[in-house]
């Protein structure tokens, strides 16, 4: 069985993408390939591979194994499937994680050697999603708050500056990981301009449509500056749970405008993460992987 793996990142609709594989199971199904929901991959899989891959240097003779049973289990559901799609953007590390080390994504290439190891008997492929940071890291701090307590936003800001570590360092990681050849990058940006097209990358031969609606709806909206405020207004009263679930109710609450939305207000920081993009292109394109930007 060949196995596809869209490993994320946050923040470039994933959940999107993983809901329009869902809804198309049954035609999935009948070109040969087999799904998972994302919380059945979550709950049986990502979260104790999030647990264990830690201790992989030291005791992967014990947590190996155990992290094989819980994958083949879950594949194993599409056991006539000629193709299996496997995704969760949690697969390369938590948001919050990458908040607490100071870098994007530190343990991509370890956790996608772990992985490959994982499926070792199956052919593998491997896909990702950068978007351009000033947009990536607003949304992935609003990811952060609308969950409970988060930094404030320019303290966020500050552990992740322009020559830090970016998406060039994550995927040359992964590459190198897994081989250039078996690993697919598109852009946000490539995305957006016609979402469909980014399920024959993950799902080729399929004919499958997104429906209209879907396709012009916002994808996973994030707080707005007002929804922001009410969260904060709230920390204090609520629980975490709560917070988290009136966080999903707020996003997609019609305020009266005006309405703002989170930017970063510096324009030479902007700048220079958009300078740091276009670099991280230039790299990434020159390390042989398939790239569609």
């Amino acid at each position: 069985m060949k196995i596809l793996v869209h490993l994320g990142v946050h923040k470039t609709a994933t959940t999107f993408i993983q809901s329009q594989l869902a809804n198309n199971r049954a035609e999935l199904s009948g070109k040969d390939y087999g799904v998972a929901g994302i919380w059945v991959v979550r709950k049986r899989f990502t979260n104790l591979f999030d647990r264990l891959s830690f201790f992989d240097p030291v005791w992967r003779f014990l947590t190996r194994p155990i992290l094989r049973r819980r994958l083949e289990r879950i594949i194993g559901k599409s056991s006539t499937a000629g193709t299996f799609l496997l995704s969760d953007e949690n697969l390369l590390g938590l948001i919050s994680a990458n908040y607490w080390r100071g870098a994007l994504y530190p343990w991509a290439g370890m956790r996608v050697r772990i992985l490959k190891s994982l499926i070792s008997d199956h052919e593998a492929h491997y896909f990702l999603c950068i978007r351009r940071y000033p947009d990536y890291l607003t949304s992935s701090w609003l990811q952060m708050a609308s969950k409970g307590k988060a930094p404030p936003f320019e303290k966020y800001l500050e552990k992740f500056p322009p020559e830090g570590r970016g998406w060039a360092d994550i995927v040359g990681d992964i590459a190198q990981a897994c081989g250039p050849g078996n690993l697919t990058v598109w852009t946000y940006d490539w995305f957006s301009e016609d979402p469909a097209r980014v399920f024959q990358l993950l799902a080729p031969g399929t004919d499958f449509t997104v429906p209209e609606k879907e396709l012009k709806r916002e994808i996973l909206p994030s707080l707005t500056i007002k929804g922001l405020n009410v969260i904060n207004q709230l920390e204090d009263h609520l629980s975490r749970a709560e917070i988290k679930r009136l966080s999903a109710v707020i996003r997609t609450f019609e305020f009266d405008e005006p309405n703002p939305r989170l930017e970063i207000g510096d324009p030479g920081l902007i700048a220079a993460y958009e300078e740091k993009y276009r670099a991280d292109i230039d790299k990434i394109r020159a390390m042989g992987v398939d790239f569609h930007g």
